[in-house]
């Protein structure tokens, strides 16, 4: 590539002692690289004469490549230096309803610093985010805890069960899972959340019952809509809340054991200057709150 530069310069100055002082090489060393190059492809570059020197026509065919080549180098050190200074580069990130406050945030003031990365989200259940981690599918993502050892783990939302009843099965505010023993439930899908699923299931058994569940569901808020339509109850995080739907009344479950923390995890050695800038963000916005 230098040897390219010191082609490009030459065939633009067309003179040797002016081309070497612009490259602070000897003329000697510039000659030497330009007859390296010559003796590489076979032919010269240059013709030189009484009237000074002119490109070839080799040099002429070969200069305007030789400029296409040395822009493409340039723009492929400066996109590199730009990634390694985590000002641009590319981020995937897995995520779940208890961070949608959250990471629309941290995204923002991400792309106010480094609005050069591009980031790619989905919306996924821990089991998902676990698995297309360890496939290298994301950068990082937002679990429940406790997470596979694998991954390093930055705990950033606490959350609760908490139980939503309608005026189809009216339940006293203070209601708990004991009140439900006998009516119908509706339920995220185990396939979907099976974090989730297992958790409602540990705690319904802990208060003496087995949940009659009449149907399952891919997502909490069609849950809701199925309860204020009068099927049965359910259980949400607390962070997923109630607000778009009238008519429904939830009762926090206030056993230890119906809360969790969700933590940002992410590999162990990842070196992605990207990641390391979203942490960074991410990390101050914890502890702001």
């Amino acid at each position: 590539m230098r040897e390219l530069k010191s082609f490009i310069l030459l065939a633009e100055q067309l003179h040797f002692g002016r081309a070497s002082r612009l490259l602070n090489l000897s003329q000697p060393a510039l000659t030497k690289q330009i007859h390296r190059m010559e003796d590489e492809l076979g032919a010269p570059l240059f013709e030189r004469g009484r009237h000074g020197t002119t490109l070839s026509s080799l040099g002429k065919q070969f200069l305007k490549e030789a400029r296409g080549v040395v822009a493409g180098f340039d723009r492929l050190l400066d996109s590199a230096h730009a990634s390694a200074l985590g000002e641009s580069g590319k981020l995937s990130l897995g995520f779940g309803f208890h961070t949608l406050e959250l990471v629309p945030r941290v995204i923002v003031k991400l792309r106010e610093t480094s609005p050069g990365i591009q980031i790619s989200l989905r919306d996924m259940s821990t089991a998902e985010q676990t698995e297309a981690l360890r496939k290298g599918e994301l950068d990082l993502g937002f679990v429940r805890l406790p997470a596979p050892a694998e991954f390093k783990l930055l705990p950033v939302i606490k959350d609760r069960l908490t139980l939503v009843s309608s005026a189809a099965f009216p339940l006293p505010a203070n209601a708990t899972l004991a009140n439900c023993r006998d009516l119908p439930f509706v339920s995220i899908l185990e396939a979907r959340s099976p974090g989730f699923y297992g958790h409602v299931l540990r705690l319904c058994s802990k208060h003496g019952f087995h949940p009659r569940v009449i149907q399952q569901v891919p997502e909490f808020t069609t849950a809701l809509a199925l309860v204020q339509a009068g099927l049965g109850v359910t259980v949400i995080p607390q962070s997923a809340g109630t607000s778009r739907f009238s008519g429904l009344r939830e009762h926090p479950i206030r056993d230890k054991d119906a809360t969790w923390t969700v933590a940002a995890a992410w590999r162990k050695g990842d070196t992605n200057p990207a990641l390391a800038k979203f942490l960074a963000i991410l990390k101050a916005e914890v502890k702001a709150t």
